[in-house]
């Protein structure tokens, strides 16, 4: 199955600020001006510029997503600690290619069938995951400003650590996109319930959630969907992957027979692209879809998905 592209999307978005936000840097510039926590720079064509890693908002997909499996069922989300037994990754370290009746093939699936839901998006340690972000860069003029904070001792209500300084951006538009690969319906919903969380500000990104940082808003710009060529998929319909493999492989995956999104909206633009067909939506027809898939995730919960 991984070894085809069957279907992929690439949401392209902006994100802004709605509350100071700060992602720290790893490093210590060479500008004395900056405060002791600097918000993380890189070199662009128009010179050193803040920007906001596809890890950094990855890692806040992935932690979200896992607490909602969790709260579907604690079997849907494995404990993402290497050491423990029931990590997807040190439990799949016993399928090998090597053992009787086993090719690559039957261990590939055998590794996306019995990994956790949330690994099955994100990946471990034996399994690519289907989802990642770009680096984010500002498309337009940013502001940040330094803020000042100290820590009080919980024994002696006296300062403990500080003062210390820190640079929070307060201003700005960046832009990014993200891609899912060979994805299943329930994987489109768990991204729109994600989506959903941060721009109602639930979910927050960086440093300092807990002291009133990290609030962003994300406005999804337009969305691609690009599926295998296969006669009779309606314009209405998305399909998962299950809907692209025959009932032997379904079985071996462990995918759903009946893996599409019904009832969307027609696309604005439809390319033929080589062996794919590719459909484009602008921000207010992925509202829909939107909705129609974190709808969708109610089979998921009742573990009908």
């Amino acid at each position: 199955m991984h070894k085809r592209l069957w279907n992929s999307l690439k949401l392209t978005f902006t994100l802004r600020p709605v509350s100071p936000i700060l992602i720290k840097s790893g490093g210590i510039s060479l500008n004395p001006a900056l405060p002791d926590m600097q918000f993380v720079r890189t070199f662009t064509a128009n010179g050193e510029s803040v920007f906001i890693p596809g890890s950094s908002l990855k890692g806040v997909f992935r932690s979200f997503s896992e607490k909602v499996l969790r709260t579907a069922d604690p079997q849907f989300a494995c404990e993402p600690f290497p050491n423990l037994e029931s990590y997807c990754g040190r439990k799949l370290e016993r399928v090998d290619a090597k053992s009787e009746n086993n090719t690559k093939e039957n261990v590939a699936a055998q590794i996306y069938r019995q990994s956790c839901r949330a690994c099955k998006i994100y990946g471990n340690t034996r399994l690519r995951g289907r989802l990642s972000f770009t680096d984010m860069y500002p498309n337009g003029p940013t502001k940040t400003e330094t803020r000042y904070g100290v820590a009080i001792s919980r024994l002696s209500h006296a300062v403990a650590v500080g003062p210390f300084d820190m640079e929070v951006l307060v201003a700005g538009q960046f832009q990014g996109a993200l891609v899912l690969e060979n994805f299943e319906v329930w994987h489109l919903g768990l991204l729109a319930l994600t989506l959903q969380a941060i721009n109602d500000g639930i979910v927050k990104i960086g440093f300092g959630k807990n002291r009133g940082l990290g609030q962003v808003a994300m406005q999804v710009q337009q969305a691609t969907f690009a599926l295998a060529k296969k006669t009779g998929i309606p314009q209405s319909e998305l399909w998962g992957v299950g809907m692209f493999l025959d009932d032997q492989n379904r079985r071996e995956y462990g995918v759903s027979a009946s893996d599409k999104l019904m009832n969307v909206p027609q696309p604005t633009q439809v390319h033929d692209v080589a062996v794919l067909l590719q459909r484009t939506y602008q921000a207010q027809q992925w509202s829909e879809i939107e909705k129609a898939s974190i709808a969708s995730l109610n089979q998921l919960l009742e573990g009908k998905a």
